[in-house]
């Protein structure tokens, strides 16, 4: 449990601050502005040439800019505006994260790796890096690579300080059929890392990215997996994908990392907005933890997903431990907005926190299902959450799996029907009984001694103008736990302080009086 904790700090206070990409500008040459080498593309004028180091003297192609970066050294490369039919290889590593090797656009325009009839055939990923530190891609677009084991952006191997921040990926996918089945060797990858060796991949930032209309597979938008320590996922817009959203990944020996650090650990998954992330084949989370250790996923909003935020393990024997699910709205998935505990012979999610959420009709799909679905846990936490269910099935611990040592309280239920009475607690794990009230559920199993049944009032919960901020006047404002102490740089949804008054709200959103 101490070791839990002090991890746990460690992800609370970690912070990747990218470096900002400085453009040329008509007062001072970028030899002024960064005292690193700079080198220029231009697909329409370029030549490879050329030396590169001017705009007057550019290269022609990327893959050429990029192969005159030396080891160890800094360098930025400015892209023109246009269409480059390059799958690019990343010969170097940068200097240090103030001297790193950067790849950008040039005085804004517009810069589109396409990977229709592109260079490198032979390459899987749009840009590929092993092994590679110091490196920065930004404000590139990565489109159009439909193959088997499509990648957009592929990272590999061991290395730190490796930063994606504004870019566009898109179309990437494993078939152009976007009603195709997939199975598990149907894979793409449009952003990934993949720490495949004893040494961890370290220090990655995802920031300010979209990533949508990718055929994904049985992969991923955004995945961490096998040995990754250290990463900040923030402020990405994650949408249309025919699986999961944000995935972070252990255990899983096609890695190759040892298995004791075969796993991401250490990060955050914040301020993100993921939505109609939907496989045709299975549950798919808009953001999922899948074995990833002490990692905080906080103020995030998850929509229209098959589920909203999912925490899990799915290889046998193992366990995804010390994850905080703090202020993020989640609402409108196809299935519960927010899964925890694994399914895995002998694994389950320990140590776990799920609270300051508010969840809003989810399970859309109708039927026996509710908002938060619980499957092999041991000391959970589930508490000031907002829980609003368009179904009268709020909580529900499936038959056949282990729930021990949960914490429930402070929470806040309220059912479309508007009835106390109709509000369905299944808990079918513990002893095989459905509760039909909060009261019933608080006297059969001692849990949720302090949450209330009420309306949270939102600012509207009108579908069309949806807005899950809490109301003037809302039950919801102070009164979470009294107890309650925000985590060191702890949020609300709004990236505003989580605790303003005296007590804590209940919900994602914390307001101030």
């Amino acid at each position: 449990m101490k070791n839990a904790i002090v991890c746990l700090l460690l992800a609370t206070l970690f912070s990747c601050t990218k470096k900002e990409v400085e453009q040329p500008a008509d007062t001072a040459t970028p030899e002024q502005l960064l005292a690193i080498t700079n080198y220029y593309v231009n697909g329409a004028s370029g030549n490879d040439a050329n030396t590169g180091t001017s705009a007057t003297a550019a290269l022609k192609t990327i893959q050429a800019a990029l192969n005159k970066t030396a080891e160890g050294a800094g360098s930025t490369i400015y892209v023109a505006a246009g269409t480059y039919k390059e799958r690019l290889s990343w010969p170097h590593s940068g200097a240090s994260s103030t001297e790193p090797i950067t790849l950008t656009n040039y005085s804004g325009g517009t810069v589109i790796l396409d990977g229709v009839g592109a260079t490198n055939d032979a390459q899987n990923a749009m840009i590929s890096i092993s092994s590679k530190s110091h490196v920065r891609v930004n404000n590139i677009r990565i489109a159009n690579n439909i193959r088997s084991f499509a990648a957009g952006i592929y990272v590999s191997g061991s290395g730190t300080d490796v930063q994606v921040t504004s870019c566009r990926i898109y179309n990437i996918g494993w078939t152009t059929d976007s009603t195709a089945v997939p199975t598990a060797s149907n894979n793409a990858n449009p952003l990934v890392v993949v720490g495949t060796t004893a040494t961890a991949y370290s220090g990655i930032y995802f920031g300010s990215n979209q990533v949508y209309a990718c055929n994904t597979g049985f992969s991923e938008a955004m995945t961490l997996s096998g040995n990754v320590n250290n990463f900040l996922i923030e402020n990405n817009i994650v949408h249309h994908i025919r699986n999961i959203g944000i995935d972070m990944t252990g255990h899983y020996s096609w890695t190759g990392a040892p298995d004791s650090v075969n796993f991401a650990r250490n990060g955050n998954v914040k301020g993100n907005v993921v939505y109609n992330c939907i496989s045709p084949v299975a549950t798919s989370g808009g953001i999922y933890v899948d074995g990833g250790k002490w990692i905080n996923v906080e103020g995030n909003t998850s929509f229209n997903n098959g589920a909203g935020i999912t925490v899990g393990c799915e290889n046998a024997n193992r366990t995804a431990e010390g994850i905080n699910i703090r202020s993020n709205f989640i609402y409108n998935n196809k299935e519960a907005g927010l899964v925890i505990g694994s399914n895995a012979a002998g694994s389950k999610v320990t140590w776990t926190t799920a609270s300051n959420n508010t969840l809003f009709k989810n399970y859309t799909n109708g039927g026996w299902g509710g908002e938060i679905s619980l499957q092999n846990t041991d000391q959970v936490t589930i508490s000031n959450n907002i829980v609003q269910s368009a179904s009268n099935i709020v909580v529900i611990a499936l038959l056949g799996y282990t729930t021990t040592n949960l914490a429930m309280n402070y929470n806040r239920y309220y059912t479309q029907s508007g009835t106390a009475n109709t509000i369905t607690f299944d808990w079918g794990g513990i002893n095989g009984t459905t509760y039909g009230s909060l009261a019933a559920f608080q006297s059969g199993t001692g849990l949720d001694a302090q949450s209330t049944y009420g309306i949270p009032s939102f600012v509207s919960s009108a579908a069309g103008s949806l807005n899950l901020h809490l109301a003037s006047g809302s039950a919801c404002i102070n009164a979470g736990n009294p107890a309650f102490v925000p985590a060191s740089g702890e949020l609300d949804i709004d990236k505003q302080s989580r605790k303003q008054n005296n007590r804590v709200d209940i919900g994602a959103d914390e307001t101030a009086l």
